[in-house]
């Protein structure tokens, strides 16, 4: 393998990639260093037995008229589905569909959180979401735990201010045929060198050498994509050490989990006006929304996120599996269990190269995105969702700081 170039780029997932084909646009020599045996990251589909695509990962293109990959997709012919918001859902709280009261009563509650998390912020508090809200209200386990699945982790795990900074347009388009596989295909011609792990890189001065398990590289800059799941666990020894200002804003932007666990049952075992997305909330549990034979599979597909979902992961995929089971006899009753014909999840946290699902911005540090974006000596880029303004957690966020950190490349090279 060559061994100079003008750009190494750390990682292959969204940011990575959409990095190396602006530089490789620009005349720039590049190559990719991928720890994983595939590409993707975050971004991955995985085909189940019955052929149906599964994004254990992202799936949905937030924010979809800002969103690059939905041009890409249209130009691949990925089919995803438009909707206003997350589409239709429908709350079954102690065994019941919430009445037309009951729907006010929630909607007012959230309006009053939204507006309480504004107030926060607008007074120079950077506190906890559970400082910031009412935990007493007859809705508080339901929109803490929308907010787990939102930011990855639980209301006093996460600054105000990441609530407040995300743009969010209300267009979520969920891809029908994988996020992970359309990521894949975008990615085809881009020199990727896969199973090679970086272990250091020496930026003292230009050009820069970086360490791999395939061997020695320098280069004049170097895009560091990894998560800070990774870089927070010092997985890759740096030199001279990275600033404080750069590590303290590693530890404060660490990933949340959310895991998407997914059970393969007929869809004829459904009543044909349940809509795709329910939320169950039983008595003795917190809530969970499961989304119901989407685009008519045979399956249904549960969602945990936060401190929740690395107790299950943890807990193994028996166990996942059981609490599904568990909310689906909630709203359903009967006995399910003899019409799963299997199952499978996701496991964000026990992934060595990611170690967890997306950045959440502790109390108090939601600062820190900005901090981190900065380049080193004008030779250490860092991009990825943790380092966006206002598309941190997703993965068009991620593509965005990668094409930011190439035309930043591209302009010092001119010079």
């Amino acid at each position: 393998m060559q061994s100079v170039f003008d750009v190494v780029v750390v990682g292959a997932g969204a940011a990575g990639l959409a990095a190396a084909r602006d530089l490789i646009e620009a005349g720039l020599s590049v190559v990719v260093l991928e720890g994983s045996h595939r590409i993707g990251g975050r971004a991955f589909t995985e085909h189940l037995p019955d052929g149906s695509p599964f994004d254990l990962g992202c799936h949905w293109m937030h924010s979809a008229s800002i969103n690059p990959f939905v041009a890409i997709a249209d130009q691949l012919g990925f089919r995803y589905d438009l909707r206003e918001g997350y589409g239709l859902q429908w709350v079954n709280k102690h065994g019941a569909w919430l009445d037309h009261s009951a729907k006010a009563r929630l909607s007012r509650a959230s309006d009053e959180w939204t507006q309480a998390i504004r107030r926060s912020f607008d007074q120079g508090l950077d506190n906890s979401l559970y400082e910031a809200t009412d935990q007493e209200g007859e809705w508080r386990d339901l929109l803490n735990y929308w907010v787990s699945l939102d930011t990855s982790v639980d209301v006093d795990q996460v600054a105000v201010g990441d609530l407040i900074n995300y743009v969010d347009t209300n267009e979520n388009w969920p891809v029908m045929d994988g996020y992970g596989d359309l990521v894949a295909h975008w990615a085809r011609g881009i020199p990727v060198e896969l199973n090679s792990m970086v272990t250091e890189i020496d930026w003292s001065r230009q050009p820069v050498r970086v360490r791999s398990t395939r061997g020695d590289l320098s280069s004049r800059f170097v895009v560091l994509t990894v998560s800070t799941g990774v870089l927070n666990e010092d997985v890759i020894r740096f030199v001279p050490q990275l600033p404080t200002s750069t590590l303290d804003a590693i530890a404060g932007l660490p990933l949340g989990n959310y895991n998407r666990i997914r059970l393969s049952i007929a869809a004829t075992f459904f009543d044909p006006e349940i809509p795709e997305r329910i939320v169950s909330m039983p008595v003795d549990d917190q809530p969970m929304s499961l989304n119901i034979r989407p685009y008519g599979r045979d399956c249904v597909i549960g969602l945990v996120g936060g401190r929740y979902a690395d107790y299950l992961e943890k807990a193994g995929p028996k166990a996942s599996r059981a609490v599904v089971l568990d909310h689906l006899r909630h709203v359903f009753g009967g006995d399910l269990l003899r019409h799963v014909k299997g199952d499978r999840q996701s496991a964000w946290r026990g992934d060595p190269l990611i170690r967890g699902a997306y950045s959440a911005a502790v109390p108090g540090q939601s600062f820190q995105r900005a901090v981190l974006s900065q380049t080193l000596h004008e030779r250490l880029l860092f991009s990825g969702e943790a380092t966006s303004p206002d598309q941190f957690s997703t993965c068009h966020g991620a593509a965005l700081t990668g094409r930011r950190a190439a035309a930043e490349i591209i302009s010092l090279s001119q010079h």
